[in-house]
């Protein structure tokens, strides 16, 4: 029995449909390229909400109401054939990003300071656009790659106890840069089979980063401080696969690697009034920001055509985190989760996809970059819902 190519690429593309997550590190998108892998000329623009809850409690045994706050994310894609050979690709995503903000009476807020500016908040915000060009080896196999320009912008406000002398410290930057994405895939309509392996760059930014170091005075760093700095979001590796058990029905399964225990953060005035704090003869001055484990995060799925016009999939979740104990702007060590989707064919060019997933998060110890253990979190959940709007014409 022969597959349908185009039923089976409908089921494909539902496997994939609200990337978006809350995952290990600064993560919020897998940074997916499945438009790529469409046939003809293909356009999509979708909108996600993601919605953590995370709880806990402080050294003192206060209560951490809520801290990671709503957020929202857009994505687009567009995608066409050049000549039987050549296919490009365009894709917009926001990969990176953090939304905490610290409310109540714990020992993340200050109590020298306004109300306005007592709470310790952090807000990471990222935009993304990939091109790739794709070219056709033979009719199965296909290798592509393609500069990644990546926009990063962080505001990071520490305040309370939890921080000590450094209670009042500012940073933030906004710098673009651009890394590089290559891979290749497999593909057999016929069979319903589909396989990736896309491997992105790390991405160096080297800008101004902006602090305000209130121990600063004492150790000849003035409070108000701007410094060349850097910070590099990490490479990762993304294996997609699928194939179809009937003409109707696919299997998928998706795994990604991030090495997050690579990645740090140390801002220039920070790290140097941490070194004159320090004791002993090795001082080298601590990180604002950074993670003890790479990330592995895996998918696994099924998708079904119901009707000409209606599909439907449902897949497991597992993300290992990024190590623990963990930064407070995170608190979390991985997660279970369940995603469902479905996608209805509005006419033969227009499909609408809605969605979303459940996750449980793992317990975890938060910790500040001494490796203090500052906040114990438990029991904590949140859930993605969004929605898509696609064109395909042949």
């Amino acid at each position: 029995m022969k597959f349908n190519k185009k039923k089976y690429l409908s089921i494909a593309i539902l496997s994939v449909f609200a990337g978006q997550t809350f995952a290990a590190g600064l993560e919020r998108s897998p940074q997916q390229i499945d438009a790529l892998f469409e046939s003809g000329t293909y356009a999509e623009v979708s909108y996600t909400h993601i919605s953590p809850d995370i709880q806990g409690t402080d050294t003192s045994g206060n209560h951490i109401s809520d801290l990671a706050e709503d957020f929202q994310t857009l994505g687009y894609a567009v995608k066409t054939d050049l000549s039987p050979s050549f296919r490009l690709a365009v894709i917009y995503d926001e990969p990176y990003g953090a939304k905490v903000k610290f409310s109540g009476e714990n020992n993340f807020i200050a109590t020298d300071l306004p109300a306005s500016d007592a709470n310790t908040r952090v807000e990471v915000t990222s935009k993304n656009l990939t091109t790739l060009l794709g070219y056709n080896l033979n009719k199965n196999f296909m290798i592509y790659g393609g500069p990644a320009l990546q926009e990063l912008k962080a505001d990071v406000n520490l305040r309370g106890l939890t921080y000590a002398a450094n209670s009042g410290y500012n940073n933030s930057f906004d710098d673009m840069a651009v890394g590089w994405v290559a891979g290749m895939s497999y593909a057999k309509p016929e069979l319903g089979i589909l396989a990736s392996l896309t491997y992105r760059s790390e991405i160096d930014h080297k800008t101004t980063i902006e602090e305000d170091v209130p121990a600063g005075d004492l150790y000849g760093v003035p409070y108000s401080h701007s410094n060349a700095g850097s910070i590099t979001t990490p490479e990762s590796v993304n294996l997609n696969l699928q194939t179809g058990l009937n003409p109707t029905t696919a299997l998928f399964a998706k795994v990604r690697w991030v090495p997050w225990s690579d990645f740090v953060y140390a801002p220039p005035a920070l790290k140097e009034v941490t070194k004159a704090l320090q004791l002993g003869p090795n001082k080298q001055g601590l990180p604002l920001l950074n993670y003890h484990d790479d990330q592995t995060a895996v998918e696994i799925g099924i998708g079904k055509r119901l009707t000409p016009k209606l599909a439907m999939s449902v897949s497991g979740l597992w993300d290992s985190g990024a190590g623990a104990p963990a930064p407070t702007l995170g608190p979390v060590e991985g997660y279970w989760g369940l995603g469902l989707a479905g996608k209805y064919n509005i006419n033969d060019n227009v499909a609408l996809s809605v969605g979303g997933r459940y996750m449980w998060f793992g317990d975890v110890k938060g910790e500040v970059s001494d490796g203090r253990i500052v906040g114990d979190f438990k029991n904590n959940d949140g859930y993605i819902v969004g929605m898509k709007l696609s064109y395909k014409s042949k």
